[in-house]
């Protein structure tokens, strides 16, 4: 198969797990129950460090499949030769 066709085969299912998971959050959102005035005036500050930690895990797992990407395309260029 043609790169051009390749980069289509792995961009289409991406983009639409990108859909499904921005939908996904925005329906997370919004809540069908009237929020509390205190709960309304409620800072996230104390669980910085949680979106610090999942930001970094997203981060890592970036990073692997990024690795392991560059590992098949080596391979496979090693296997075509």
């Amino acid at each position: 198969m043609s790169r051009i066709v390749m980069r289509l085969v792995r961009a289409v299912p991406l983009a639409v797990f990108a859909a499904l998971v921005l939908g996904a959050v925005v329906g997370a959102q919004e809540s069908p129950f009237p929020v509390a005035q205190g709960m309304a005036s409620q800072s996230l500050r104390p669980y910085a460090h949680v979106f610090i930690a999942y930001a970094l895990a997203w981060i890592v797992v970036f990073g692997w499949v990024v690795s392991i990407g560059r590992r098949l395309a080596r391979l496979d260029e090693r296997l075509r030769d």
